[in-house]
């Protein structure tokens, strides 16, 4: 029952074929209880796997005699042989010769392929060619996958053609044609012919952008959030990155911009925009614990569009055993709505903690830009009113702090990245001649870095710091650096590690240095486990370093908002043996 064919000497194939390259086959398929199976024997699994896509089984049911195999063979042979052409050929092997074998099977019987492919057939002309404004299609032409020298697939001058088509839409040429295309096969020297031919037309400009936007926002104040002017050359991107601006603004549910091509006129495309607000106020509370602060409320208030310029107001307010505080926001939007605004704040923060009671009243005014490299920077100057008792002295300051700061984090995924990184640098001073009680220069900076390893991840983060200043304890305790801690060094009380005083009491220090590294596996469907080791210490003077650590293993539960994390941390500088930590938040 075996049959043999040479394959069909085609000069061109219309069809379009799926990329070997993406199929994934067996050699054969394992078939479920009374199922026919289709084995397929060639020298290369991506022909395997093209061919299985192709191919499509004779209908016969499974308790067919030998006689009906054969005459089912004889009956379908040429519809296999052409849907094994396609496939071949698709790859470039237009000299393939098929032999099929129909055989009982268990409880149903089997078709088997076999494929000799014979020589490859070789593109050895390529042409193509942009009429006009060539120069704009040079970085699309050079990245086709077509080159004199390969081996033919459809699949890729398919796709050739249409990243030539996609580059001109993009560009704005959107009348942009074939003037000629045409893919040539001499079978019999196993060599092809490739000419293309793109004319991209007129290229059109961006009109009028008219926008709805429900009435809550003025148009103007919209509008700033645009990367276009009317009269530039139209580009989809362009259009892309105001819808993406306009969502991530936080004003609106939903965003639709739309090119008007059914009024073009003279090579001009207006654009409409028509947004639905998102309700103005919010209003949340919420209960949460960590160890650091116990059990803590809070309440959180936004008012998003306090005026049609978009100005916008928020306050929160928390309570815990340790922490109590109340801040308030007014953001101005400036002239690039998305990258730069203007923040006044005010706010209260009272902490009592095993080292220090602290309380301060603070008001400041930042302005805020994200730089052409994705960096976010701020210049700021606080005013800041703080009591505090450490070391049984009670204190008192008042502080003029102007500063800098610059951050930039880059993830894969916003909750639960595998790969990513933040980097936080902050510099602050303060001057006696100008309003400040004390004078200090301080320096903080501080990072983190996610990695896959294997199965799991790798997570190190490090936090370095140094005041200069004369008398570190005449700066209120929120200066100073302390660590431990639920983000700090596990294993020891909140901000319990610092410089020693007298009596080894702790006080705060004027450097500060920690840093921790973190292997976390995932074990099941949003559940991870992790080992950890952190080490570090506040201290006054370098030679005063020394190190307090600890390891830990924990468990990783990936909620909705962010993964939940439990840590028992084992102290190697302290008397207890081991210590909680619960903590939640994004990763970065």
């Amino acid at each position: 029952m075996k049959s043999s064919r040479n394959a069909l000497s085609l000069a061109f194939i219309a069809a379009a074929f799926p990329s070997a390259g993406s199929l994934i086959a067996e050699e054969s398929t394992s078939p479920a209880s009374q199922d026919p199976l289709l084995e397929i024997s060639s020298p290369y699994f991506d022909l395997s796997a093209n061919i299985r896509a192709h191919i499509q089984l004779p209908s016969l049911s499974c308790d067919a005699d030998e006689l009906q195999l054969n005459r089912s063979l004889r009956n379908n042979q040429n519809m296999l042989a052409k849907s094994v052409d396609r496939a071949a050929q698709a790859l470039g092997y237009y000299s393939a010769i098929t032999e099929f074998d129909m055989q009982a099977n268990g409880e149903c019987w089997k078709l088997t392929v076999t494929v000799e492919p014979g020589e490859p057939t070789i593109i050895e002309s390529l042409a193509v060619q942009v009429t006009e404004h060539s120069e704009l299609f040079d970085s699309t032409i050079k990245s086709l996958p077509l080159a004199e020298g390969m081996q033919l697939n459809h699949a890729h001058y398919e796709a050739s053609k249409s990243a030539l088509a996609s580059t001109a839409l993009e560009l704005g040429f959107l009348n942009a044609g074939f003037e000629h295309t045409a893919l040539r096969v001499s079978p019999a020297q196993h060599s092809a012919a490739i000419d293309l031919v793109l004319n991209p037309g007129q290229r059109h400009r961006f009109g009028e952008l008219d926008i709805d936007t429900g009435g809550s926002l003025s148009a103007d104040f919209v509008d700033r959030f645009s990367t276009f002017e009317e009269g530039d050359f139209y580009t989809s991107e362009k259009l892309l990155d105001l819808r993406r601006k306009l969502n991530d603004s936080q004003y609106f549910d939903s965003v639709s911009i739309n090119p008007q091509l059914d009024s073009i006129n003279a090579g001009v495309v207006p654009i409409k925009a028509s947004l639905v607000p998102r309700p103005r106020r919010v209003y949340e509370y919420g209960a949460g614990l960590t160890t650091d602060m116990g059990p803590r409320l809070s309440a959180y208030y936004e008012d998003r569009f306090k005026n049609p310029r978009g100005h916008r107001l928020n306050a929160t307010s928390s309570l815990s055993t340790t922490q109590k505080s109340l801040d308030a926001d007014y953001l101005i939007p400036l002239l690039n709505p998305s990258t730069e605004n203007l923040r006044f704040s005010a706010g209260f923060i009272e902490e009592n903690t095993a080292t220090f009671d602290s309380r301060s009243y603070r008001g400041s005014a930042a302005y805020t830009f994200v730089n052409r490299s994705n960096w976010r920077q701020s210049f700021f100057a606080n005013f800041r009113h703080d009591e505090f008792t450490l070391n049984g002295e009670r204190e008192t300051s008042d502080l003029l702090i102007p500063g800098f700061n610059i951050t930039k984090t880059q993830a894969d995924d916003a909750l639960v990245p595998q790969r990513g990184w933040r980097l936080f640098l902050q510099l602050r001073a303060a001057e006696k001649a100008l309003l400040a009680s004390e004078s200090f220069l301080q320096l903080n900076l501080n990072g983190k870095w996610i990695s896959p390893l294997g199965k799991g991840r790798f997570i190190s983060r490090f936090e370095l710091g140094t005041n200069h200043v004369d008398n570190i304890t005449k700066l209120p305790a929120s200066i100073q650096f302390f660590t431990g801690g639920d983000q700090s060094v596990r294993g020891y009380d909140y901000k319990s590690i610092g410089a020693s005083g007298e009596n080894e009491t702790i006080i705060g220090g004027k450097s500060l240095a920690v840093a921790s590294i973190e292997y976390d596996h995932e074990i099941a469907s949003n559940w991870r486990v992790a080992l950890f080791a952190d080490a570090g210490d506040a201290f006054d003077e370098p030679s005063e370093l020394s190190l307090k650590s600890s390891a830990g293993l924990g468990i990783r539960w990936v909620s909705p908002i962010g993964p939940v994390r439990i840590d028992f941390a084992h102290p190697f500088d302290s008397d207890e043996s081991l210590k909680l930590h619960i903590t939640m938040g994004p990763d970065l």
